[in-house]
C-alpha cells in the first residue's frame, strides 16, 4: 500500500472514471468510490485478488481476456502502456460493464511497482450504439423487401431513370421527369460539390467502378431534410470509358438521428443539458487557437454552488436535481451566444467567456452570475436559495491550457468560499501554494483519524457568581508533523470539503464521552461537559440517535453533556431542529446556542427551540469595558435570556473588567483566557482539582 502515498488519491477518491491500482503481480490494491460503484465489489473482496480472475474481462465480442493478452497484466508485470481500448467486464453483480479504458505501469521512486488502470462506463452508450446498429440494419431489410429505391442513369443523357420510391425520398411528385439538375437541386447545398466529387471518382478508368456515399437531401414538396445512402455500380464500355450507373437508395434519417442523439449523449450533460467536460476541451481548443490567431483575451469561471448539499438532505435529489436545472438555466441568461457554460459535475459549472477586455469584463459577468443564482427558486411550494462561489482565471495571463485554466479557476473559486462565500476571487499564484498545504492538511486530517491521533483540550467554564468551575468545553486541535497543534479554523473547512466532517465531529463526541468516564472513574465531577457541533453534522438524519448511543456506550449521565450549534445550524430546518433538539432533550442532554447575535437572529423561532443556554460570542466581550456596541449587545442577550429563562454564558473573557462588567448584568457562566487557556486531560484535571480545593 505504501506506494499509494505516491499517487494522488484525493482525486482519485473525486474522479468520475474508475481506479484500480494492482502490484507486480496484477492483485488490486485499490479501487476509488467510482471503481466500487460501477463494478459493486467491496475492497475486501477485490484486494490481494488478480484484477484478471476478479473482473472477468472480455473483448467487446465477449471472448474473455487470456492471461497472456491482458494489458492490466502486461502493464503490472511488463511494463507495457495500452490506451482507449474497450473491455466489457462482469461486476458483482453479474451485469456487464463496457469500459473505455487506459492502463500504465505504476512506479515508485523510479520503480515499477505495479499498474494504474482508468476505466470509463461507457455501457450506456454501448447500448445506445448497438440498439441504433440494429433499427439502422432493420430498416435497411425493410427497405429492401418493400419497394426498393433504385435508379439507372446512361452516361450522357440528361434524363434518369428513378423508382418511385427514390423519388419520394427526394420529396418529387411521383409523374417528375427526373434530369441531372432535377438531382442535384434536391441535395443539400452544403453536399452537393462532395457528391459531384465522388460521381466523377466513380467513373475514372481503371477503377472497379463500386460505389457507396451519404448526403442529405431537401425535399422539394415538404422542404424536409433527409439522409440517402447511395451505393451502386459503374459500368464502363471495351474502351474504359463509363457507359452507366446503376444503383439503390435507403433513406438512413433515422440511423444518423439516432447517431446524432448517441453523440449528444456522449457530449451533453444528461441532466442540464450542457456541455460536459470533454465536449467542453473541445470548444476551448478550437476556442483558444481563434484567440491566439485574433491577439484576444478569454477568461474562464469555475462555479459552485455554497452548501448545496443540504439542499439534497433536506429535500431529496430531485428537488437537488431541479435547482441544478435551474442554475444552468440562468447561466445561460447571464452569457452571450458565443459564451460557453458546462457542467462539470455535481454543482459545479464552468463559463467560458471568449472575447474580454481584461479582469473588468469577467468580474461584469460574476457580478451578473451571483445576483442571479441567489434569487429565490420555487420548486412545489418550496422557496431554495443558494449562492455561487465563483473563481475566474484568464488565458495566457495565468495559464495556456483549459485544464490549467480549470484548475487555477478552482483554486480562486475556494478563496472566494474562504473569504465568506457568495463571491468571486480572481487566480493568484499565492493560491498554489495554500492548495498545497490543504492537500497536506487533508492528508494529515485523514492519518490522524485513522491513527486515532486528533487531541481534545478542554477550557473551564466558570461559575460567575462563585468563581467555582462548573464545567468544560472541549476544542479539537490536529497534531501536525512537528507536534504543534492546528487550530479547527484551518482543518475543519477542509474536512467539510472533503467529506470527513461527519467522522470528525462524531470522533469528538466518542472522545469527550470516553473523557468524562474517565474523569468520573477518577472522583473528578465535571457536571458539565460541552461539544461544538457543525451544521454538516447536526444535518445527519441519524444525528441524535449517534449522539445518545455515544453516551449509552461510556455510561454516563445525559446530563453531563451538552451540545453547541450555531444559529445558522439551526435555522436550515427548524421542524428537523427541533425534532433532534426533542430527541436529544428527553434524555437529559442540554442545549446550548453558541455565537448568539452573530447571525441572523429570529426571536420567533429562538422560543420554539428547546434551549438551555446562550453564547455571546466572543466578537462582543472584546474590550468589553471600553466596546459600548458590545455591551449594549451583550445586554440585549442578557435580556433575552432572563425573559426566556435561558442561562446565559460569556466566552472569551481576558479582563476583571469584562468580567465583572457581565457578573453585573446578571451573565450565569463565563470562559476564557482570564481563567485558562483550553488544556489537555490531564493538566485541566489538574487545574480543574486545584481550582475546587479554594471551594472545599
Amino acid at each position: 500500500m505504501e506506494c499509494i502515498q505516491v499517487f494522488d488519491v484525493s482525486i482519485a477518491e473525486h474522479a468520475a472514471d474508475s481506479v484500480f491500482i494492482t502490484d507486480t503481480s496484477a492483485r488490486i490494491i485499490y479501487q476509488n468510490p467510482e471503481a466500487r460503484r460501477v463494478f459493486r465489489f467491496p475492497d475486501e473482496e477485490l484486494f490481494g485478488r488478480s484484477i484478471v480472475e476478479s473482473l472477468h474481462h472480455h473483448y467487446p465480442d465477449g471472448r474473455p481476456v487470456p492471461l497472456e493478452q491482458c494489458k492490466v497484466y502486461r502493464a503490472a508485470v511488463l511494463g507495457e502502456s495500452a490506451r482507449d481500448f474497450i473491455w466489457q467486464f462482469i461486476g458483482r453483480d453479474g451485469a456487464s460493464v463496457h469500459a473505455s479504458c487506459t492502463v500504465s505501469p505504476f512506479f515508485c521512486e523510479g520503480k515499477r511497482v505495479g499498474a494504474i488502470l482508468f476505466a470509463t462506463d461507457i455501457t450506456a452508450r454501448r447500448k445506445a450504439e448497438q440498439e441504433a446498429a440494429r433499427n439502422a440494419e432493420k430498416l435497411q431489410l425493410a427497405m429492401e423487401a418493400a419497394e426498393i429505391a433504385m435508379f439507372d442513369h446512361v452516361v450522357g443523357e440528361r434524363h434518369l431513370a428513378w423508382s418511385p420510391k427514390l423519388k419520394e425520398m427526394f420529396g418529387l411528385p411521383a409523374d417528375t421527369v427526373v434530369t441531372l439538375d432535377t438531382f442535384y437541386a434536391g441535395i443539400h447545398p452544403d453536399d452537393v460539390e462532395e457528391v459531384r466529387r465522388l460521381i466523377l471518382e466513380s467513373a475514372r478508368p481503371g477503377i472497379d467502378g463500386r460505389f457507396q456515399y451519404e448526403f442529405r437531401t431537401i425535399g422539394q414538396l415538404d422542404g424536409k431534410e433527409r439522409w440517402i445512402s447511395v451505393r451502386g455500380q459503374t459500368h464502363f464500355d471495351g474502351n474504359g470509358q463509363a457507359v452507366r450507373r446503376v444503383g439503390v437508395a435507403v433513406d438512413i434519417t433515422q440511423r444518423r438521428e439516432a447517431e446524432r442523439r448517441i453523440q449528444e449523449a456522449a457530449q451533453h450533460d444528461s441532466l442540464t443539458g450542457l456541455p460536459n467536460r470533454a465536449l467542453l476541451y473541445e470548444y476551448c481548443t478550437h476556442l483558444f487557437a481563434q484567440a491566439d490567431r485574433l491577439h484576444a483575451d478569454c477568461a474562464v469561471l469555475f462555479i459552485d454552488l455554497d452548501r448545496f448539499k443540504p439542499i439534497n438532505d433536506l429535500y431529496g435529489h430531485d428537488v437537488g436535481d431541479k435547482v441544478l436545472q435551474e442554475v444552468a438555466r440562468r447561466l445561460l441568461q447571464c452569457t452571450r451566444k458565443e459564451d460557453i457554460v458546462s457542467r462539470l459535475g455535481g454543482d459545479e459549472f464552468i463559463v467560458v467567456l471568449p472575447r474580454v477586455q481584461g479582469k473588468e469584463d469577467s468580474e461584469t459577468v460574476a457580478l451578473h452570475i451571483l445576483e442571479s443564482i441567489r434569487k429565490t427558486m420555487h420548486f412545489n411550494g418550496l422557496q431554495i436559495s443558494v449562492s455561487p462561489s465563483i473563481g475566474i482565471s484568464l488565458y495566457r495571463k495565468d495559464a495556456a491550457s483549459i485544464s490549467e485554466l480549470i484548475r487555477y479557476a478552482d483554486l480562486a473559486m475556494y478563496a472566494a468560499k474562504r473569504a465568506g462565500r457568495d463571491t468571486f476571487r480572481h487566480f493568484i499564484t499565492d493560491y498554489l501554494h495554500l492548495a498545497e498545504d490543504r492537500v497536506e492538511l487533508e492528508q494529515r486530517l485523514k492519518d490522524a483519524l485513522r491513527s486515532g491521533t486528533l487531541k481534545l483540550l478542554y477550557q473551564p467554564v466558570i461559575d460567575i457568581g462563585t468563581g467555582k468551575p462548573v464545567g468544560a468545553e472541549a476544542f479539537i486541535r490536529l497534531p501536525d508533523n512537528n507536534g504543534h497543534l492546528v487550530s479547527p479554523d484551518r482543518f475543519i473547512p477542509i474536512a467539510e470539503s472533503a467529506g470527513l466532517i461527519d467522522e470528525v465531529g462524531f470522533w469528538v463526541v466518542s472522545e469527550a464521552c470516553r473523557q468524562q468516564q474517565r474523569w468520573r472513574d477518577s472522583g473528578l465531577s465535571v457536571s458539565s461537559m460541552s461539544i461544538n457541533v457543525s451544521a454538516s453534522q447536526f444535518r445527519h438524519p441519524e444525528f441524535a440517535m449517534r449522539f445518545i448511543a455515544a453516551i449509552d456506550e461510556y455510561g454516563i449521565e445525559p446530563g453531563w453533556m451538552e451540545i453547541e450549534l450555531t444559529e445558522s445550524a439551526l435555522m436550515e430546518n427548524i421542524p428537523d431542529a427541533i425534532s433532534k433538539l426533542d430527541q436529544l432533550k428527553a434524555r437529559g442532554i442540554r442545549i446550548a446556542l453558541d455565537d448568539f447575535g452573530t447571525g441572523y437572529s429570529n426571536l420567533g423561532h429562538l422560543t420554539s427551540l428547546p434551549l438551555d443556554k446562550l453564547k455571546i460570542d466572543r466578537s462582543f466581550t472584546d474590550n468589553l469595558e471600553t466596546n459600548e456596541s458590545g455591551k449594549s449587545i451583550a445586554d440585549t442577550i442578557l435580556g433575552i435570556g432572563r425573559a426566556l429563562d435561558l442561562q446565559v454564558v460569556g466566552e472569551g473573557i481576558e479582563s476583571e473588567e469584562a468580567m465583572n462588567y457581565l457578573r453585573d448584568h446578571g451573565c450565569n457562566q463565563v470562559q476564557g483566557h482570564l481563567f485558562s487557556k483550553p488544556l489537555a486531560a490531564p493538566e485541566f484535571e489538574s487545574w480543574y482539582r486545584s481550582r475546587l480545593g479554594l471551594y472545599h
